[in-house]
């Protein structure tokens, strides 16, 4: 699975936000900016995005729960498959219109293959407290 798009349409200090990850021959990105820049929050929102926002998120300083919103497209060799996250306990994955996405979290649980927030953080999410 690879991150084609990455929309932090609310969530944070981030407001219609896109930061895009074209295909390449290597399809290896850094994302870098100066302290303070948002790194660790677009950090958070791929995992929130990707296992759901917790009840209590720190990430809602700026758009209350009702309103927080990240959206993706995410693929695989076999389909691109595009969705926003809203914070909920159930049908938190959406389309762009705020429809309830079919199959939900078995569509998204097939393209991660079985991995869950600790596995990905482990893995990816390398940050300084971690580190």
């Amino acid at each position: 699975m690879r991150i084609a798009r990455l929309e932090l349409a609310r969530y944070g200090h981030f407001t219609d936000r896109v930061l895009e990850f074209p295909e390449g021959a290597r399809d290896f990105h850094v994302v870098f900016g100066a302290n303070e820049a948002g790194k660790s929050t677009v950090l958070a929102a791929i995992e929130d995005l990707l296992f759901g926002i917790p009840q209590r998120s720190p990430y809602r300083f700026l758009h209350d729960y009702r309103e927080m919103r990240i959206g993706a497209t995410i693929e695989n060799a076999a389909e691109a498959f595009s969705f926003f996250r809203r914070k909920g306990g159930s049908d938190s994955l959406v389309d762009a219109a705020g429809n309830p996405v079919a199959g939900g979290e078995g569509r998204l649980g097939s393209l991660l293959a079985g991995t869950d927030r600790a596995f990905f953080e482990r893995m990816f999410s390398l940050d300084h407290g971690r580190l």
